[in-house]
């Protein structure tokens, strides 16, 4: 798994990630919902790669809800978790991250396992969705664009449709799709209706990929109604706030 380490005002570093904790203790009912928003936290590196950090999933202290931690490869399967997701990979523990993070001096053979973990992982701004792991690797970008609405739309000279989607969580979104173009944006128009996404689905069907404003399509559901989007190939870019 790795991330954008968001540092605002659209400053960011690439980092591993090696854990995830929620730390939810109240009682009261609207402390606990108030605590699962603000206390879960990330286990990623400093900036420069030299210690790990705990850095929290959401800007704290601000009255909107803003992630700073943008997850853009998902793969998990070194991780050991429990139902809720909550865990970390499987050479540490929380008792053991526990014991040093907070320390000057970290352990040298855990902070080399990590290394190695990030070893020759490549981020490029720009990803083609090829693979079900492209899709799962956008939804959690995108947070399934839930609130997303779409800011600009433009058919370029060449053929290729231009998306750019605003409201995501903690970022703005590029997307180009290209090939054998279907598309039906007209359910989103500002004038007459709500352009806000609820949630999305993105679908690979018989070499087409499909891009849905709703969630748990399939493409015999696509119609009338629906803001769709249907090519050969789709590429994005994430640009965090």
């Amino acid at each position: 798994m790795h991330a954008m380490v968001c540092q605002g005002n659209g400053k960011y570093y690439i980092s591993a990630v090696f854990g995830y904790f929620r730390d939810i203790t109240a009682t009261d009912e609207h402390e606990k919902y108030i605590q699962s928003i603000y206390n879960p936290y990330w286990i990623v590196w400093d900036e420069e790669k030299k210690r790990l950090i705990k850095w929290l999933n959401m800007v704290p202290n601000d009255k909107y809800i803003n992630p700073q931690i943008l997850i853009i490869d998902s793969e998990q399967k070194n991780w050991n978790m429990d139902d809720d997701g909550v865990g970390c990979v499987d050479f540490l523990s929380r008792d053991l991250l526990d014991s040093f993070l907070d320390k000057e001096q970290q352990p040298e053979d855990i902070l080399e396992k990590c290394r190695l973990m990030d070893a020759g992982y490549i981020y490029e701004e720009i990803q083609e969705i090829k693979g079900q792991n492209d899709i799962e690797n956008l939804y959690w970008a995108s947070g399934y664009f839930h609130d997303a609405y779409i800011a600009k739309e433009e058919l370029q000279q060449d053929g290729t449709l231009y998306l750019k989607f605003e409201g995501c969580w903690g970022c703005e979104i590029e997307i180009w799709l290209w090939g054998e173009l279907e598309y039906d944006t007209s359910s989103k128009n500002s004038d007459c209706y709500d352009n806000y996404w609820y949630s999305s689905t993105i679908l690979q069907e018989n070499g087409f990929i499909y891009f849905v404003d709703d969630n748990n399509m399939t493409v015999d559901k696509i119609g009338k109604g629906y803001c769709y989007f249907k090519a050969r190939h789709m590429k994005y870019r994430i640009i965090p706030d």
